[in-house]
C-alpha cells in the first residue's frame, strides 16, 4: 500500500473526496490479509499542510503513521518545514524508516542514519530479500526555507539510487524499491538500473506505468495524486527459480479514489486516535502566540471593497517569512477578523484555515502594474454591488481581490480599467517596469485565472503554511507589528490634499478634475459610512 503528498490530510472529508488514514489503515488491512509480505509507504510531504499536524510541530501525523503501521517513508520538501532536527524526531516517533539517502551532512554522514529497509520472506523452502531505498530531488530544496537545510548536502539523484540500487544487489536483495520525492519521475527511472518498482511523489500526479530503463530493463513506476484524494496498491509477484534467484519481477496496481473504497471499513483505532488528538488541540487553540495593537478587519464584503489592517497583517507575514519584494493575498482566503489584544492559534486558524502553503514566483513590474490593474477593476465591480444592496450582485471574481503588502500605489477610479494606477511604488522605489520583483502568496491564489501573469510564471520558491507565517507575525515585537501595520498601500487621488505629499514617498503626480472629485468624495464618504 503506497500513499505521497499526503500533507497532512489525515482526516477524512468525504464530501472533498479526501480518504482520511483510517480508511488507509481499512485498505490496508483488507488488501494485505494472506500476503506472503506486507509493506506499506509513503513518498513525502507527509508532516506538514493542515493545521492538526502544524499545531504540535508535525506530530500528530507521526502518531497516525505509527498506528497504520507504515514501513518507510522518505522526505517531502514540505517535511523540512519544522526543522531539519524536528524532522529527524517526526521520522523517529512514526515508527518507520526514513529514508532519505542522498542527504547528507557536512562531514559526510548521512543525515538519516539508517539508508536502506531490507525485509525478508521465506516460503516453500526459499528466501526472497527486499531492499528499499529512498531519495530527493536537490532542486526542491528551494521550496523550503534555507535554514531548514543548512549545513546539508544533497547529492544527484540518477547518480545516489543507481549506487544504492547496486548495494543492494550486492547484499542479496532480489527486488530493490525506490521511494523517490522527484521532478520527472519517469525521467528519473528511465536513467537508473537495478530498481524493480519506483514509488513516487512530488509532481501531485497519478502514474501507473511500465517503464522500460536506459539499458532495456522493465520498472514500474506508480505515483498516487495528493491530499490523499487517491491510495494505491500494488501486487508484486516475484517468481524464484531452484537454487533461490529471481527470475521474474511482475506488478499489479492500482490507484483508487474515494468513491472505489465505499467498501472498506476505516480502521477503528486510527478513529479513535483522531478523537484523542482532536480532543487535546482544543487547549492548544487557546494558546496565545502574540498581540494584536488594534482590531484586524476581516469582514467578509470590507475585504472585496478595500485595503484592510488584517489584508496588510497577512501579506506582511508573508513578506517576514519570504523576503519578497510584494506580498499578495487574495480576500477570499481570509475568513475571520482578529480583535484589539491577545491573538491565539484559534484566532490564527480563524484567518486562515485553509493549509495553504506560501509560494513565491517572479514578474516583471510590466507584470506587477497589470496584476494590481487587475484588482483594481475587480475591487470597483465589487463596491458596485456593495453600494447595490443585492448579494447576488457581487461578481463571481470578488474572492480575487488583493490584499497587499510592500507596494504604494496612488489611482484614480474613474480612469478606463487597465488605466487607472497613476503611481506605483515597490518598496521606497518607483516600480520599474522592466525589472523583475518577487512576489509571494497562498499557492491557490498564485494559480488564480484572473492573473495570468502570476499563473504562468513558474514557481520560485515554497515556504511554510500561511497560518503559520501569520502566527510568527503576531509574535513579533508590539511596535514590529504596530510599524508593520502603519500607511496605506491603495491611495484614491481625490482622498489626498491637494500641495500635499499625500503618501509619504512619492509627491501627487495628478488631480481629478473638481466635478469628478466632487462626486469620488460622495462616493468616498458613503463607503466609510459603510
Amino acid at each position: 500500500v503506497t500513499t505521497n503528498d499526503i500533507h497532512a490530510r489525515g482526516e477524512e472529508i468525504a464530501k472533498n473526496g479526501i480518504i482520511g488514514l483510517a480508511r488507509v489503515s481499512g485498505l490496508k488491512k483488507a488488501f494485505t490479509a494472506g500476503a506472503d509480505l506486507a509493506l506499506t509507504f509513503d513518498s513525502g510531504d507527509l508532516f506538514h499542510g493542515q493545521p492538526i499536524a502544524t499545531l504540535e510541530g508535525g506530530m500528530p501525523i507521526s502518531e497516525l503513521i505509527a498506528a497504520v503501521g507504515y514501513d518507510a517513508v522518505t522526505a517531502g520538501n514540505h517535511d523540512w518545514s519544522y526543522g531539519r532536527d524536528a524532522l529527524i524526531t517526526l521520522g523517529e516517533a512514526s515508527g518507520a524508516v526514513m529514508l532519505t539517502g542522498n542527504v547528507e551532512t557536512a562531514g559526510g554522514a548521512k543525515f538519516f542514519g539508517e539508508e536502506f529497509l531490507i525485509k525478508t520472506v521465506e516460503k516453500d523452502g526459499k528466501t526472497l530479500k527486499i531492499g528499499v531505498f529512498g531519495v530527493i530531488d536537490p532542486k526542491v530544496t528551494r521550496m523550503t526555507s534555507p535554514k531548514n537545510i543548512e549545513g546539508l548536502t544533497f547529492e544527484d539523484p540518477a547518480a545516489y539510487a543507481a549506487r544504492a540500487a547496486a548495494a543492494l544487489r550486492e547484499m542479496g536483495c532480489g527486488v530493490v524499491i525506490a521511494l523517490s520525492h522527484t521532478y520527472d519521475p519517469i525521467a528519473l527511472a528511465k536513467r537508473v538500473e537495478g530498481v524493480d518498482l519506483w514509488l513516487c511523489g512530488h509532481e501531485h500526479v497519478e502514474i501507473n506505468e511500465e517503464v522500460i530503463t536506459d539499458g532495456g530493463a522493465k520498472t514500474y513506476v506508480l505515483e498516487s495524486g495528493y491530499y490523499l484524494y487517491a491510495v494505491s496498491t500494488l501486487s508484486l509477484d516475484v517468481t524464484l527459480d531452484a537454487d533461490g534467484n529471481v527470475t521474474n519481477v511482475s506488478a499489479a496496481a492500482q490507484i483508487h479514489r474515494f468513491d472505489d473504497l465505499a467498501d472498506v471499513s476505516p480502521d477503528g483505532e486510527i478513529l479513535s486516535l483522531l478523537g484523542r488528538i482532536n480532543a487535546r488541540q482544543i487547549g492548544v487553540l487557546g494558546q496565545k502566540i502574540g498581540y494584536a495593537p488594534i482590531s484586524l478587519d476581516g469582514v467578509w464584503e470590507h475585504l472585496r471593497i478595500g485595503q484592510t489592517k488584517l489584508g496588510r497583517a497577512v501579506c506582511e507575514a508573508y513578506l517576514l517569512e519570504t523576503g519578497a519584494d510584494v506580498a499578495f493575498e487574495n480576500a477570499g482566503g481570509i475568513r475571520a477578523s482578529v480583535d484589539a489584544g491577545e491573538v491565539t492559534y484559534k484566532d490564527v486558524l480563524g484567518v486562515s484555515p485553509y493549509g495553504n502553503i506560501i509560494v513565491t514566483k517572479k514578474i516583471t513590474g510590466a507584470q506587477l502594474r497589470e496584476v494590481l490593474e487587475t484588482a483594481l477593476q475587480i475591487g470597483e465591480e465589487c463596491i458596485a454591488a456593495n453600494e447595490s444592496n443585492d448579494f447576488n450582485a457581487w461578481p463571481q471574481s470578488s474572492g480575487s481581490y488583493l490584499q497587499c503588502a510592500g507596494v504604494r500605489l496612488l489611482y484614480d477610479p474613474l480612469k478606463p480599467a487597465g488605466e487607472r494606477i497613476l503611481s506605483l511604488y515597490v518598496g521606497q522605489e518607483e516600480c520599474d517596469p522592466e525589472k523583475i520583483y518577487t512576489v509571494a502568496s497562498n499557492n491557490f491564489m498564485m494559480e488564480n485565472a484572473y492573473y495570468p501573469a502570476l499563473m504562468n510564471a513558474e514557481e520560485d520558491g515554497e515556504f511554510r503554511a500561511c497560518e503559520e507565517a501569520l502566527a510568527d507575525f503576531f509574535a513579533q515585537d508590539e511596535d514590529r507589528v504596530s510599524a508593520a501595520l502603519e500607511g496605506e498601500t491603495f491611495v484614491q487621488a481625490e482622498t489626498i490634499p491637494a500641495g500635499t505629499d499625500g503618501y509619504g514617498v512619492f509627491p501627487l503626480l495628478a488631480l481629478v478634475s473638481l466635478a469628478a472629485a466632487a462626486a469620488l468624495l460622495a462616493r468616498y464618504k458613503k463607503r466609510r459610512a459603510l
